[in-house]
């Protein structure tokens, strides 16, 4: 029951998912999580960031194979392709110590994907990634330094508000202009979506994690790889079930 998700997840093959869980992503406004695209590049990249113990160089010099490799294995979609191109610049700041500018990186990406294909614009997954991206980074912190105004919080102010309100904004500012997108090409907007991401996004990194652990220990025994698909099977569980609760009500 946990596989089409899995497969979902890390390579954005909804093949094995059945219709009534991907009509509850849509439903509850997760469906973005199987939809391989920028979240799924950061992940790679931190985990690519931690092997490598944060060393330039070599973050660099695994990192460029490594999402060539990711974005040949999701048919080089036009959201992965767009995070990719994003992430490639960060690491050239990065090795270069130059400021890093993410709507100059986004506005790169786009660009040198209209360059090569123009037609790419007419793409649904296009429009809602360079969307999603420009929301947040246009909205994002404001919305945050608005949430965590000192006048609104007063003594609750710490960690976990702290966490609440980053999630918050990030989520209501990706929005701005995917959800016109979303009413436009799907004919639905989820009024639940904030709530949704808010219980299941903080479990989907430790999933793609555990999905990427799964594969390299298959090669070396089934056995502990069958062990490890059903531990993590369980938080699958957990996301597909959040899903179906938020898309009943």
């Amino acid at each position: 029951d946990a596989q089409g998700f899995a497969r979902a997840l890390l390579l954005g093959d909804r093949s094995e998912l059945d219709y009534e869980t991907e009509t509850n992503f849509k439903s509850s406004g997760i469906i973005h999580i199987i939809a391989v695209s920028g979240l799924h590049v950061t992940v790679l990249f931190g985990l690519i960031y931690l092997i490598t113990g944060k060393r330039r160089l070599l973050t660099v010099l695994l990192g460029l194979p490594a999402l060539f490799l990711f974005a040949a294995l999701a048919s080089f979609t036009p959201s992965i392709t767009r995070a990719c191109i994003m992430q490639a610049v960060l690491m050239a700041a990065m090795l270069f110590g130059k400021e890093y500018d993410p709507m100059t990186s986004l506005a790169f990406a786009a660009l040198t994907m209209l360059t090569v294909n123009p037609m790419v614009i007419t793409s649904v997954s296009f429009q809602l990634s360079a969307g999603c991206m420009a929301g947040i980074f246009l909205f994002g912190q404001p919305l945050r330094l608005w949430f965590m105004d000192e006048k609104r919080l007063g003594r609750w102010k710490g960690r976990f508000t702290n966490w609440l309100a980053s999630s918050v904004s990030i989520t209501l500012s990706a929005t701005v202009f995917t959800a016109p997108l979303t009413a436009i090409h799907f004919g639905t907007v989820s009024l639940v979506g904030v709530l949704t991401n808010l219980l299941t996004l903080w479990v989907v990194t430790f999933i793609f994690y555990g999905i990427l652990l799964i594969c390299v220990a298959g090669f070396f025994s089934c056995a502990v790889a069958a062990f490890l698909g059903s531990v993590l099977a369980w938080p699958i569980r957990y996301v597909i079930g959040i899903s179906g609760l938020l898309a009943k009500f």
